[in-house]
């Protein structure tokens, strides 16, 4: 009997990747599987529909489900395969969620409910899913296969395409692209922001000089500033999840990342372009959340730390003659990634075909 296999997603970046993987390389040889995927980002604003779909989940097994959130239609599985929107960077689960019951029942649940977790590498088993009290259950097998959704980073094709596209969109051929993306806190911080309305309007005219234009790409749960002081500055855009809910979109066409803690600089990792970071209120955050990398090493953050827009002015200017950091950032690569390539939606099949095929899984319809 043909063995179900469902992809389920929330954020539709892994997920979706490996849908498209099957679709283009697996469907037409695999008649032996059948593969639902369902997202249920375009159902956030209709509740009815996420329910209905939900139930209908519900009243099916499957051999595998694979999801980047904690579903309850695990529960319905032989087998589940679990993988986070993103690693390297942040501990989970972080310091103030130790206490919040509801959040640790989260990760319990992945702890019980799931046996594998696909990753980027070894170290992520070192402080994903670990704490004292989760350790208390099972491991489960961390399975250093790489993130789908990156493979499209490898892909010059797909690269081109996506800045053509903007180019086209934004009028910005030949422009130099830098990507602003800083991370979720999720408290109240304590420190001002080290960039002032006058600053971001002087840097606006030092990109307009030097042919050089910003994306803010704010985090969907949290502004950390208000974009509306870019509204009069001609070199800077913001770009929200519901304009394009694809980061590796937008990664693609960035020559240049600036971020904080969030663990998009280690999927940017991939296109070995400059990385500079603005971490000008670690010390609360480390408090609040916790990090699983040192920022006084360039192995675990392979980029300059900035205070102000006049170090960030510098950096820009430096790298127009020299890229200091080529080296730096190889040494990181290793240090993030167990593979380097463009191959993880094929080694994540690999791993989801052999479980279907295990033979507990045949009195499954």
């Amino acid at each position: 009997m043909k063995k179900r296999i469902l992809l389920t997603s929330q954020t539709e970046d892994n997920i979706k990747a490996l849908y498209s993987y099957y679709e283009e390389n697996i469907k037409k040889t695999r008649t032996d599987i059948i593969v639902e995927y369902s997202s249920f980002h375009k159902y956030k604003h209709n509740k009815f529909l996420y329910y209905k779909l939900r139930a209908s989940q519900m009243l099916k097994n499957y051999s595998v489900v694979v999801s980047d959130y904690t579903t309850s239609v695990f529960s319905k599985a032989q087998d589940g395969v679990f993988m986070s929107h993103g690693y390297g960077t942040k501990k989970t689960p972080g310091n103030s969620e130790l206490n919040i019951k509801r959040e640790m029942d989260l990760y319990k649940g992945i702890r019980t409910k799931i046996k594998n977790v696909v990753t980027l590498s070894e170290r992520d088993s070192t402080y994903f899913l670990r704490s004292t009290e989760l350790d208390k259950y099972p491991l489960p097998n961390y399975m250093p296969l790489g993130l789908p959704r990156n493979d499209m980073l490898f892909d010059k094709e797909y690269i081109n395409t996506c800045r053509e596209n903007f180019d086209l969109k934004h009028n910005t051929k030949d422009t130099n692209i830098i990507l602003f993306c800083p991370t979720w806190r999720g408290f109240k911080i304590e420190k001002d922001f080290p960039i002032t309305k006058d600053d971001w309007i002087r840097f606006d005219k030092f990109m307009g000089e030097n042919n050089w234009k910003m994306i803010y790409r704010p985090h969907p749960l949290e502004r950390l500033i208000d974009d509306k002081i870019f509204v009069d500055m001609s070199n800077i855009l913001t770009i929200n999840f519901d304009e394009e809910i694809s980061t590796q979109k937008v990664l693609a066409i960035t020559d240049m990342l600036l971020t904080d803690y969030s663990s998009i600089y280690v999927d940017y990792l991939v296109l070995d372009r400059p990385i500079c970071f603005l971490p000008y209120d670690r010390l609360q955050y480390e408090n609040e959340r916790g990090l699983a990398i040192d920022f006084s090493k360039y192995i675990d953050t392979p980029g300059p730390k900035l205070q102000n827009i006049d170090d960030l002015i510098n950096y820009i200017n430096e790298t127009k003659n020299q890229d200091q950091y080529i080296d730096i950032r190889k040494n990181a690569q290793k240090n993030f990634y167990q593979y380097l390539d463009g191959d993880s939606c094929k080694r994540v099949w690999g791993l989801i075909l052999a479980l279907a095929g295990k033979k507990e899984n045949h009195k499954l319809i």
